[in-house]
């Protein structure tokens, strides 16, 4: 189950380590990315589909029969979710996950780390890769492009608490106008401990973790 896939090529690199699933859910919140994900990604059978990932997550348990008449719920499940936490409350969004799995089912997720043992120290260190020339470009031509009432204004980039856990780091691009300050970017930036203790929360158990060398991504294998 790709989870936030996009268009699928992360998951189609893991995918090369795998045989082919018996079914793959290629779930996202722009339909046609879930589709581009679903035609790019190999398994026996496969279903795109449109999702919310604020809400629950029952669409993780289709009613869905192999040739044998076998429930398909009844099989072990990798679920993937690459590139989502950064952009949403991680804490929530790991326990609707923790909801809806089964005993033998498999949660691989990535993370933007905050290098080092503060998740504030360590989102000063990867300030950069957000403040700078390119990514101002970019953003700005995305914020005129999908956010067109805004007034004139100047991009900022800070760090800030996140708001539902002050001591995790979030670095925010700001939209200043001379009468309002609009969040156009966000990313939180989590140390590896932090990252820990919502494990921890949801009850789920480390199965294997990985990181490169400067401390700045991270993945988890965890099992319900």
């Amino acid at each position: 189950m790709a989870l936030g896939c996009a268009d699928g090529i992360k998951e189609s690199l893991l995918l090369q380590k795998l045989p082919p699933p018996t079914l793959l859910l290629a779930l996202d919140t722009n339909l046609s990315l879930a589709r581009r994900a679903a035609r790019r990604l190999h398994a026996h059978h496969k279903i795109p589909r449109k999702v919310d990932l604020t809400s629950t997550f029952t669409f993780l348990n289709p009613r869905l029969k192999n040739k044998n008449h076998q429930s398909l719920q009844t099989l072990p499940r990798l679920i993937t979710l690459f590139g989502v936490l950064p952009n949403l409350n991680p804490l929530p969004l790991l326990r609707r996950l923790a909801q809806q799995m089964h005993p033998r089912d498999l949660l691989l997720f990535s993370v933007n780390l905050a290098p080092g043992n503060s998740s504030f120290a360590g989102a000063r260190k990867v300030l950069p890769q957000y403040d700078n020339s390119t990514t101002r470009r970019w953003l700005e031509a995305a914020v005129k492009r999908y956010r067109p009432k805004l007034p004139p204004g100047t991009l900022e980039f800070g760090i800030h608490p996140d708001p539902n856990q002050n001591s995790l780091a979030r670095i925010e691009a700001r939209w200043i106008c001379q009468k309002s300050t609009r969040i156009v970017f966000a990313s939180r930036r989590p140390t590896a401990s932090q990252v820990n203790s919502w494990i921890r929360a949801t009850r789920l158990r480390t199965t294997a973790r990985f990181s490169e060398p400067y401390g700045e991504e991270g993945l988890w294998l965890v099992s319900y």
